[in-house]
């Protein structure tokens, strides 16, 4: 986050980037430094990053601004875009996806197939079933729908991961003595309108994510903690605001282990630790805690 020192025009590109939300498709990270500030970009697209070489162009003639792009390799799990060629087994076989993302004219017997070529590949292929009537086009359409679907849940893990990881950073600034009223008003603003997307990406997630879990028999009510505006104050707001941040990039890690396990069994960690959705429950009523709380503190 920028420090005491960084020149407010700096302070302010950096508020901008946040406000125009380029942080939601770019993985960005800031370096403050003096009269400097060093960017390290990692983008899938072109049109955000146009935006943001832009954004800094005005900047350079009376600051050190440098900008680095990096990209991720198609077919090395560090992009959100997946083919049906490298699907997970432990998806295609799962039976509450095929359930839900089935067509209509696909039958309710479905085999999926995996095997191992020469060079060790894993293919995964839906295949008819004896016993139903399963067409070439429903089986097309049925990997589209999974591919779908996986990419969206690894788009929104992000999001979400992007969001939440911001939120530190910005109540900081937020409540930062040595920066203006106005900027510091303003990265108020923004961090709550942060957290408020935070949370609609959490529900996005939890919608997707649960359409591969059993439905629940019972529904077990949460116990929400509540907060009154005398109880809220500067230091519950930063350490909140961290461990929102935590959560969330725990969360993310989870979700990338459920698309790609490591090992065929469940690891033993992972089954002392509440369930996704679960945990995807505690993380939106904390973003929305953390929201509704920061509007009873003042920035001045």
């Amino acid at each position: 986050m920028p420090n005491r020192d960084t020149p407010p025009g700096l302070v302010k590109a950096w508020l901008d980037i946040h406000s125009k939300e380029l942080c939601r498709n770019l993985d960005i990270v800031f370096a403050f430094d003096g009269q400097g500030m060093e960017i390290w970009c990692r983008s899938e697209e072109n049109r955000d990053y146009r935006k943001l070489q832009k954004l800094l162009e005005s900047l350079r003639n009376s600051h050190n601004v440098e900008l680095y792009l990096t990209r991720p390799r198609k077919g090395n799990k560090e992009s959100d875009s997946l083919s049906w060629e490298d699907m997970p087994p432990n998806l295609a076989e799962n039976r509450e996806l095929r359930s839900y993302l089935r067509p209509s004219t696909l039958g309710s017997h479905v085999r999926v197939l995996t095997f191992t070529d020469d060079e060790g590949t894993i293919h995964t292929r839906v295949v008819n079933d004896p016993l139903g009537a399963v067409s070439a086009a429903a089986d097309r359409v049925l990997q589209s729908r999974l591919v779908i679907w996986v990419n969206s849940v690894l788009g929104s893990s992000r999001i979400m991961r992007q969001y939440a990881e911001d939120i530190p950073e910005l109540v900081r600034t937020a409540y930062e003595p040595a920066f203006g009223a106005t900027l510091r008003g303003r990265a108020k603003d923004i961090c709550r309108k942060h957290a408020k997307d935070l949370v609609k990406s959490i529900r996005n997630l939890r919608q997707y994510l649960s359409r591969a879990f059993p439905k629940p028999s019972t529904k077990t009510p949460g116990n929400k903690k509540t907060k009154t505006k005398s109880q809220t104050v500067l230091p519950d707001i930063l350490e909140s605001a961290d461990g929102i941040s935590a959560d969330a990039r725990g969360l993310s890690g989870r979700i990338y282990r459920f698309i790609y396990p490591t090992q065929h069994t469940v690891d033993l960690e992972e089954l002392q630790k509440p369930g996704l959705l679960v945990s995807l429950d505690a993380l939106e009523t904390d973003a929305s805690d953390f929201e509704q709380a920061l509007a009873h503190i003042s920035v001045s």
